[in-house]
């Protein structure tokens, strides 16, 4: 099989990640230094919500935010934002919470009910979004576009992630200098590195996608993935778990490693499940990981391992991808997600399967229907 004669709009984002980030990332910043100092030094409490790939990066970035500005960040569910966290959150002090909102077209009617939720308890809030001029858009104190160009390929959405990460991180740098928490130079750098690493990893893609097109012939006919990681890890192993679903509808699962030893463990035929770990060693949990990765190897289950450190950390028998380290340890999410967008790109064109289903119309039966009402409690 020559692998060139697969191609699908998920690797093709995949392999131009690089390009893209320096257009996300030359919008963002003069957006970003803009934001007034009373609002960042009014946040006390830090919320970032969203749907799906947009709630995943507020997970990605949970660690820059809490490293960088030292306010505690809670990365929450667009629906339990808006329908279930208790109003005392929102207006106990005028603009206390600072609220980011992200939606890649601003009109998810979950991310709306929040920002609408905001203003009537009084709540600072930041839109992030590539239209400001959408409901999001407008309804937010503060829109940041995150220019990416209009008419290009962005789903599944894998460009847009890393376009919400890029512009989250700047956020936080932005706050964690305007509270001195972290110094200009350091700052500068951080700004600097956040480009450079994605540089540096880009540099491995190709190499990747040849492993990846290899993996994805013997994965095809498995009967599940199912992906573990940790803390920011977290939101780079459940957004492989989407992919899979999104690509090829296929069956999957996610979990950290602590509840898989108690529970996915368990799983029946595990020579038919792909496991995937994220397993970066400044990861608190790192030796939990490993511990977890020596149950897979018991189970006798293939797996892919996604990680900063040296591939003679874990069993041969496992195909290890390694990237670069960051400088910063919460960079890690920017592309960890790579290795699996791509088996999962692959997988999806050997099967012959379109993206979102779109080979059976009962997918597309409830269309805009699945956005629900608005309702702001």
């Amino acid at each position: 099989m020559d692998r060139k004669s697969y191609d699908n709009s998920l690797l093709r984002q995949a392999m131009s990640m690089e390009r893209y980030a320096k257009i996300v990332y030359d919008a963002v910043l003069p957006q970003v230094e803009k934001l007034p100092m009373k609002e960042v030094w009014d946040a006390q409490k830090i919320f970032i919500s969203g749907c799906g790939d947009s709630w995943l990066a507020g997970i990605a970035a949970k660690a820059a935010f809490e490293s960088v500005t030292k306010i505690e960040t809670n990365p929450m569910r667009a629906i339990e934002f808006s329908r279930i966290l208790s109003n005392k959150n929102l207006g106990y002090s005028p603009n206390t919470p600072l609220v980011i909102l992200i939606s890649f077209s601003g009109s998810g009617s979950r991310v709306v009910e929040c920002a609408r939720r905001c203003n009537k308890y009084g709540a600072n809030t930041i839109a992030i979004t590539n239209n400001p001029d959408s409901l999001l858009g407008k309804e937010c104190r503060y829109c940041i576009c995150t220019g990416l160009p209009k008419g290009d390929e962005y789903q599944p959405g894998l460009i847009t992630y890393n376009a919400s990460m890029i512009t989250l991180f700047l956020i936080a740098l932005r706050i964690g200098r305007v509270r001195n928490k972290i110094s200009y130079l350091e700052c500068e750098d951080m700004q600097k590195e956040l480009l450079e690493h994605i540089s540096r990893c880009q540099k491995e893609y190709e190499g990747f996608a040849e492993r990846a097109f290899a993996i994805a012939q013997r994965w095809k006919d498995l009967k599940a993935e199912d992906f573990i990681g940790d803390y920011s890890d977290y939101a780079t192993a459940y957004f492989g778990s989407a992919k899979v679903i999104e690509c090829f509808g296929g069956y999957t699962t996610y979990d950290d490693s602590e509840d898989w030893c108690h529970i996915n463990y368990f799983l029946s035929d595990p020579e038919r499940i792909g496991r995937v770990v994220v397993a970066n060693e400044d990861t608190p949990s790192y030796k939990r990981l490993k511990e977890t990765i020596a149950a897979v190897k018991i189970l006798q289950s293939p797996c892919v391992i996604i990680s900063d450190a040296k591939k003679e950390e874990f069993p041969d028998t496992m195909e290890v991808f390694s990237f670069p380290k960051a400088k910063y340890f919460w960079m890690q999410p920017l592309v960890q997600h790579i290795p699996f967008d791509m088996i999962a790109g692959y997988i999806a064109e050997i099967k012959g399967i379109p993206n979102f289903r779109k080979d059976d119309e009962r997918y597309a039966a409830m269309g805009d229907q699945r956005s629900g009402e608005i309702v702001v409690l």
